[in-house]
């Protein structure tokens, strides 16, 4: 009954830190989806529902830490006018930014 007490406790131990992690993965993707989602793919199985539009996961992945945190904070540059410059806040940034390092599992 001991051992089934610590592993229980380890279990436990080990979900409490790991659920936030997912968590902040799930708030990225979902920030994504609901900020570029109309025109871009979000996810690298994904395709985006505008042909010409790039792949986010895939373009953004390609960024060095420090330009995306800036690129994000102060809105993605664009080539074409329909395009909204769409800016996130620093806990979304970092929430973006957990999304892409986990999504390469």
């Amino acid at each position: 009954m001991k051992t089934f007490g610590c592993a229980l406790a380890l279990q436990v131990f080990i979900m409490a830190f790991a659920c936030p992690a997912h968590s902040h993965e799930s708030e990225g993707q979902s920030l994504l989806k609901k900020r570029c989602g109309r025109c871009h793919a979000v996810s690298a199985e994904s395709k985006s529902p505008i042909g010409a539009a790039p792949n986010l996961w895939e373009k953004l992945r390609s960024y060095p830490s420090e330009r995306l945190d800036f690129e994000l904070a102060e809105g993605m540059g664009s080539r074409h006018p329909t395009m909204p410059q769409v800016q996130f806040t620093t806990e979304e940034i970092a929430a973006v930014q957990s999304y892409l390092a986990g999504a390469q599992r």
